[in-house]
């Protein structure tokens, strides 16, 4: 199979909706058809498609009741959940992450609660769940929101449980450059028939909107294209399972290229394999490092964003005072992030070059 097959059953897709003359959301028979077979896929009690995952990190902070003012705690190590946060007028708060996943630390979140605390933000990054078992306790007991930004994770597993349906609201993303790509669009799974209600109030916009919606529904087209791709993304997963594997293999005799951390009990989608360069501890300096790369025909990057989301112009101007995550301060400029599809056998010839670099050091 190929990595993001497009072919004859995508174009019947969007001929059908053609024929049918109608490619708005509202009134076509795709888009319910399609989060029907995404809730049943993903064995949730709700779902509600949406044209992007940023505009459903957004409702589910509405469906949240956090209003002006109120505090979303959200991870560092993207932007996205800060974001999600700001768009409603909520305080982004920042919660460390651990060392080893660079996952949100369950242990840091009772400093940071207050009584304007509204909801949790959890990015199941790169492809793999937090501690949700953690993280659904504390909300349960301060009567929080649980949202999932699942953008990396779809398919991830913790404890049986797809990531999406751990929580309360579970939000995924079909941008192109995902394992399940529709050039955008995004679907979104809760428990609760009075989210979804909230969530739909706000993505569709009538002559007259029940309360202040965003018009953020999905259209027709994408939505039939996306059954066909539901019907092939478990298998999108699987090759960039496979390609990962390769580069874990890669760097298992190494001490200073840390892999993130796989926790007992959760499947990594692994949408991206994440490393963390530790070569200073070693006597290796990031420029021997990268140069090594370079000459075995393997060129790295290392940083990703450079600083945490806290850092960045964008979400720093809103925050009422800096915060510090030391881990993530720590981390951010040591990611070495390799985005995991396309064909396996490439990314197979590629964790060979790795590894040889890392063996001449």
């Amino acid at each position: 199979m190929r990595y993001h097959q497009f072919d004859d059953e995508d174009l019947q897709a969007c001929k059908r909706v053609l024929d049918s003359g109608v490619l708005c959301g509202i009134g076509g028979a795709e888009t319910p058809a399609f989060e029907e077979e995404f809730r049943r896929e993903m064995n949730s009690p709700h779902a509600l498609a949406i044209v992007n995952a940023m505009a459903g990190l957004h409702c589910a902070v509405v469906a949240s009741g956090a209003d002006y003012g109120d505090e979303v705690i959200v991870d560092p190590m993207v932007v996205f959940a800060a974001l999600g946060a700001l768009y409603h007028h909520c305080t982004p708060v920042f919660c460390d992450v651990e060392r080893d996943t660079h996952l949100m630390d369950a242990t840091k979140l009772p400093e940071l609660l207050t009584e304007r605390t509204r909801a949790i933000i959890v990015t199941q990054l790169w492809g793999q769940c937090a501690d949700m078992d953690a993280i659904n306790a504390f909300a349960a007991e301060h009567d929080l929101l649980v949202i999932e930004d699942c953008a990396h994770a779809i398919y991830a597993t913790y404890n049986g449980g797809y990531a999406g349906t751990l929580g309360d609201v579970g939000v995924y993303s079909f941008q192109q450059s995902k394992q399940m790509a529709l050039g955008d669009g995004g679907m979104t799974c809760m428990k609760s028939a009075e989210h979804r209600e909230i969530m739909e109030e706000m993505i569709t916009f009538g002559t007259v909107p029940k309360r202040l919606g965003w018009n953020y529904r999905i259209n027709e087209i994408v939505a039939a294209i996306g059954r066909v791709q539901l019907t092939r993304a478990r298998e999108y997963v699987r090759m960039c399972q496979r390609s990962a594997a390769a580069y874990n293999a890669a760097v298992a005799d190494c001490e200073w290229l840390v892999p993130q951390a796989n926790r007992e009990g959760r499947e990594n989608a692994y949408h991206i394999w994440a490393a963390i360069f530790e070569g200073e501890e070693f006597g290796i300096t990031r420029e021997q490092f990268m140069t090594r790369m370079g000459e075995h025909d393997f060129p790295v990057r290392l940083g990703y964003i450079e600083r945490p989301a806290y850092a960045h112009h964008c979400i720093a101007q809103y925050l009422p005072d800096e915060p510090y995550c030391e881990v993530a301060e720590h981390l951010m400029p040591r990611l070495m992030l390799i985005g995991t599809g396309g064909d396996p056998v490439g990314h197979e010839r590629n964790a060979e070059k790795l590894a040889a670099a890392l063996a001449s050091f």
